[in-house]
């Protein structure tokens, strides 16, 4: 299991906008001023995942890489923790999905809290691909953290 620190750039994120808690956004933002380091957040390599998005959402992110190259890696859980260490100017600690047993290994690490519990421990890494390709398919725009919260600034959805 290895882990790194990415700019909110390289970071596709998830469709989930607006966020679903600005009271979790400020919880982690809280933390974020104080210093604290937050959980890990799951991604896979573009790479990867590139091969199951299908035709149409392949052709939509190819205009995205070309518009983007930087942006790297698909996020699979964290929209909350990745923008409250945007808005600090932190970059974001990531566990990379790899293999299946990248995703055995984080299972182990739940419980001392640098992963947190979530969905994508219970499949393995194939099955994660198919789960990013189904939630583009619902709405199918590719954008990087960097964006996503620059977005929520810009449309006033961020707490004050």
């Amino acid at each position: 299991m290895r882990t790194a620190e990415l700019k909110p750039e390289q970071i596709i994120t998830l469709n989930d906008y607006p966020l679903y808690s600005n009271s979790v956004l400020s919880g982690y933002l809280e933390r974020c001023r104080a210093g604290e380091g937050l959980p890990f957040v799951p991604v896979i390599r573009k790479s990867v995942v590139r091969p199951h998005l299908g035709t149409v959402l392949s052709k939509l992110f190819l205009e995205f890489e070309r518009q983007h190259p930087e942006a790297g890696y698909f996020m699979l859980d964290g929209s909350h923790r990745t923008t409250a260490l945007t808005l600090v100017g932190r970059d974001i600690a990531v566990v990379l999905y790899e293999t299946d047993g990248d995703i055995i290994a984080a299972r182990e690490h739940v419980a001392t809290g640098e992963i947190l519990l979530n969905g994508t421990l219970d499949y393995t890494l194939e099955e994660n691909c198919g789960i990013l390709k189904r939630h583009f398919q619902e709405r199918p725009t590719f954008m990087t953290v960097l964006e996503k919260t620059e977005k929520l600034r810009r449309e006033g959805l961020l707490p004050h």
